[in-house]
Order: structure tokens, then sequence, then C-alpha cells
């Protein structure tokens, strides 16, 4: 089944933007009996608005795949924005308001879906230059309520959103990773974890009380405003699990009957509902949810949350075919560079990239050595590995994803400070950590705020309340202040110097391997030295116009100045990328070395090109 192509849902019969009928459509997949004995449809769109005595009863007849259920409404509403609901009779008389698991629309309240007459469908514009390999991106991290919380008055937040995009490109992003903007099941401020309507924005996201029936436009438009700069859109997809207030478990008289959510698939999630994947119909809602946001809403990349859990070694079922059949339709549309990004918390995260169509993981190690580290003020030695976790990959043009915190971890910047009480007064201590993100073979995702040091804090684990799930809003005036403007600067560099490099790009690291058990530099110098708390390695690739750009990285994560002698393959002038930020300093190389007086927490990138 085709869940969008068969217009499942409601949808507006006709195109006349100033009124139109309505039709209604569930599909059950061959399989269990629900034991329905009849559905009505409540809602706005009644003469008397949620008149459920006097509601029409459905239709069922049976096709191909199961049964189908369907109603078109007599008359011609307005155009206008409508809640509905559907009212299921059992066998033996038990009742149940359900939603619709397939509308295109949120509803305000009480779980309600809706359907627009009317209103504009604008075209999703092209990506400007096209869609970058996966390698060019700097990828920004955002949640649209918190990101837009202090700015937005009494817009939507995905109205709201565009304000900031020229800010983000200052910053050298290209890519923003929107946390999950599908439906969740109350009104409530929420992380979009625990989905509902797999195909409707969030109402919350997109409630523009001025322009009711333009919902699913400011989705679109702020797509097109991100496509315009150049900026890719990537969704995030929740597609192990849904909350037990799942519509089609609730179309079924006895919810364990329900295909789409009969047995757990791989691992499951506590107080959460695991989806099916053993079940035909699961996969193809699943795949029909992410071409439907591939091709209606011209998305660019998807990162496809806790993939551990739906993940059998050895079964395609689940993640591999789901990807697969992801790859092969963006391939027909003649799409290219598309990602698919895994958060896959396991030792096999690279393994499954390289057997699959995914591009990228997630990949926790430079978060984790990050946060121990401005913890304990110490380094590890394992962090020259994070640092070069390419090696993992067989496939060169695929890349991990590494970032100094996300959505579920506290700003970088608060741990900076925590240990003294400080949190984001210490920024300082993160700016080796920042240009080790931005210069590593992986693909830099920035959390939002990280860049000014906003350092909200949220509980690792909070025990199953819930506290986790809690506003962060960014405070954007902390941008304006000196510790902000003074990481913001940073970030901005660091930013301009990834894209302006393309050998920076590339997946060549050097030294290629790190044992835990070397504390200092290997003979020809390069590696990490922990009583020093200084790294230098070595990164090289071809300009646009196919030079050699070679990099030598020197990083200090201690509080004291340290003396480095950094090794150089050529002797001459060398550019220092991260002085050009202050000023110029082009230092000459003699006897292929350079003694260096390191500053406290701060690094250097000397650049040549020949």
């Amino acid at each position: 089944m085709k869940y969008m192509d068969s217009r499942l849902g409601a949808w507006q019969v006709g195109g006349d933007p100033t009124r139109g009928a309505v039709q209604f459509k569930i599909f059950f997949p061959t399989g269990p009996d629900p034991h329905i004995s009849s559905i009505r449809v409540v809602g706005s769109f009644q003469d008397r608005p949620w008149d459920f005595v006097n509601a029409p009863h459905m239709t069922r007849s049976a096709i191909d795949e199961g049964t189908l259920w369907s109603y078109t409404t007599p008359v011609q509403l307005p155009a206008g924005f409508y809640e509905y609901k559907y009212l299921v009779t059992f066998d033996g008389g038990e009742t149940r308001w359900v939603s619709d698991p397939c509308t295109r629309y949120g509803g305000s309240e009480n779980q309600n879906a809706a359907v627009v007459i009317g209103g504009s469908d604008p075209a999703v514009a092209p990506l400007a230059h096209g869609r970058k390999p996966l390698r060019d991106l700097v990828v920004y991290e955002l949640h649209l309520d918190d990101f837009t919380d202090d700015f937005r008055g009494a817009r939507a937040p995905m109205d709201a959103a565009g304000d900031k995009l020229d800010y983000l490109v200052g910053l050298g992003v290209n890519a923003i990773l929107f946390m999950p903007w599908t439906t969740w099941q109350n009104p409530d401020f929420d992380w979009g974890y625990t989905p509902f309507q797999y195909f409707a924005a969030e109402y919350r996201y997109v409630n523009d009380i001025t322009q009711p029936a333009e919902k699913l436009s400011a989705l679109k438009n702020l797509i097109s405003a991100c496509h315009q700069r150049g900026i890719h859109v990537v969704m995030d997809g929740v597609f192990n699990h849904v909350h037990p207030d799942f519509p089609y478990q609730h179309l079924y008289q006895t919810r364990d009957d329900c295909p789409f959510t009969a047995s757990p698939f791989g691992g499951t999630f506590t107080g959460l509902q695991d989806l099916d994947f053993y079940s035909v119909c699961t996969r193809e809602f699943i795949r029909d949810v992410c071409t439907y946001w591939i091709g209606e809403f011209g998305i660019d990349g998807i990162r496809f949350d806790n993939t551990v859990n739906y993940h059998v070694a050895g079964d395609a079922r689940g993640i591999p075919d789901l990807l697969q059949d992801i790859r092969g339709y963006v391939d027909s549309t003649g799409g290219s560079n598309f990602s698919l990004t895994l958060e896959h918390l396991s030792m096999d995260a690279a393994s499954l990239v390289n057997g699959t169509q995914a591009t990228s993981f997630w990949d926790n190690s430079l978060y984790q050595n990050c946060f121990d580290s401005l913890w304990n003020g110490t380094i590890n030695p394992s962090l020259l590995d994070t640092l070069n976790n390419q090696r993992y990959l067989s496939d060169p043009t695929k890349a991990p994803t590494l970032y100094l915190s996300n959505h579920d971890h506290s700003h970088v910047a608060w741990q900076a400070g925590a240990r003294d009480n400080r949190g984001g007064f210490e920024w300082y201590r993160t700016q080796p950590y920042a240009v080790a993100l931005m210069t590593a073979p992986g693909v830099p995702m920035i959390h939002s705020g990280d860049e000014f040091a906003e350092d909200h804090w949220i509980p690792e684990d909070d025990g199953g309340t819930g506290r986790r799930v809690q506003p962060r809003a960014l405070r954007w005036k902390l941008a304006q202040d000196s510790v902000g403007v003074a990481v913001s600067r940073l970030y901005a560099r660091l930013g301009a110097i990834r894209q302006q490099y393309p050998g920076l790009r590339s997946a060549n690291f050097y030294p290629d391997h790190w044992d835990n058990w070397q504390t200092r530099f290997n003979p020809v110098g390069f590696g990490l030295d922990t009583a020093r708390q200084v790294v230098i390695f070595h990164r090289w690739g071809q300009s646009a116009a196919g030079k050699l750009q070679r990099f030598y990285v020197v990083l200090n994560f201690s509080p004291q100045p340290q003396q480095v002698r950094v090794p150089f393959p050529e002797n001459g002038p060398w550019t220092d990328l991260l002085a050009n930020f202050d000023g110029n300093w082009t230092p000459n190389v003699t006897d292929f070395h350079l003694d260096v007086l390191v500053g406290s927490n701060w690094g250097h990138i000397f650049f040549r090109e020949n």
C-alpha cells in the first residue's frame, strides 16, 4: 500500500481554492480482524460541529491489500482548517474515539486530526547549487521551539526560524538537522521522539493564527528559505517506536492484534510502543512516510533515531531494507547526495553503515572525550582515534558525524565550568575541542547554542521521570556579551576554514592508528602527549583546482602554555589559519620543524598549498 499515493487520511476533492468536498479514508491491511462494526467521522466540518449523534458513517470495501473505509462529504466546505476524529464502534458495542494515523495535519487538541480546504501549495525551491557530498556539510542541530522561543512572538516557530538562517550561513553552516517536526500526542512542549501522526507537521510548530490554512506551507516555505541559502534540510525520523496512543493500535478492538505493533522487532524502548518490522504493512508504512517527506517537501537527508532497536543482525527487515528502499526512491527521482545518518550508539555502528545504504552514524566518542576531559582536567589517549574514526568506514564517501554535544546532553559550555560551578564562564576550555571538531575527517555537527556558549544543563539519566525533556530556550542575548561574541567569532572562523579548504574535508588523517597505551608522541613527532595535554595530527587533500592542501593541527588542552616542536615535510613559510583570526602569522619552518609556544586551551592550523 502506498499511503499517500492512495490519498489515505483526509484530502480536499478538487483544486478550488475557495471551497471543496473532503474525502476521508482509513486502511486496514490484510491480517487480523479489527472487529469494527461501524466508523463515523466527527468534526468541525459538520453543520453542527462535533455532532457525534448525527455523524456520517463511513463505507467499508475490500481492496487487494486489505480493507478500506471511506466517506466523502456531500457538500462543499468553505476554505479553512477543519479538525476531525473517528468514532469507532466495535463488535459488542464498545466505542472508541480514534485519531487518523494518516492525517497530514495535526489538530489543536485532544489528539485531533485535521484537513485544509483551499490554502496555498507552494513549490519547494531547489537547493542552491545542488546537494553537496556529505563530507562538505557542517550540520547545525536545532529544536524549533527552543531555537525561536526568544524572538518569535506570536508567530509559528517554523515561520520565525527563517529569521536566523543568514546567521547560520555566517557560521559556515550548510545543513540543518531539525529535531522531529512530526506530530506528537499532546499540545505540550516535547522533543518529538514519541511520534503520533507521521505524515503531519506538529500543530505547535505551524500554528499561524492569522493563516490557519497555511500550516503545511509554513514548513515548505522554511525549507525553501533554507534551500535558497544553500542549506540542506535534514529531517529527524523516529521509526523504531510510537506513542502508546498511536492511532492504528486503537483502531483494533484488541490492541495486540494491530499488525503495525504486534511484536517488537529488535530491542524495546521502555514506556513506548515498538513498531513491528516483521510485518509488511509496517515496512510499507514507514517507507511511505520517508518518501512523502522527500518527494513532497524536498528534504535532503534523514537522521534515523534509535536504530539499535530496529536492527536485527542478519535480518534485512528493519533499517537495512528501509535504507535500501529510500535510496532506490531517491535514485529513481534523479537525486544524489541524499544523507542517511544513523543514531546507532553501538559498537557495530560502522559495520552497519559499511553494509547498508547509510552514509553516516552519530559517534558519541568525541562528546564523551570532551565531557570527561573538561571534568577531569586530562585528555585520554583514545582522543586521537576518536578524531580519526573515519578509518572504520570502508567507503570514503561515507563519514561519521561528530559533535561536542547534542540534544541528549547538556551544552558543552556548561560542562566546561561545571566542576567549579561556573558553567559557560569557562568557555575557553572548549576551544581546542571546537578546533578538533572542525578539522577532523568526520561531519561536524554543532548543537544549537554551543556557538555562543549557551549553558543549559539536563540530566544524563532522569530515572524514567521524563525530566530530560525540558525546554532549553536559546537566550540569544548571550551571543552579544563578551563570552558569546568570543565563542561565536571562533565558530565563524572555523566554519569559514572548513568551507574554504576542501582538503580539510577529506578522509586523510595521520597518525592513522593510535593505541590507548600510547601516551607520548610517536618517533616522528605526531600523536598525543597526555602529560602536557597536547595533540598534533596531519590532514591533507586536494583543492578545487587539484592542488595539494596540507594541514598540521596542533592543540593544547591544558591550562598552561606548552612549548611544542612540530614536524613539517617542507621548509619555508606556512600560514597559521587560526592566527589569521587575529592578524597574520606566517612562520618560517627550518630544519623541517617549528618550535611553537601554544597558548593554553588553544591551537594552530598550519597550512600550505602547492
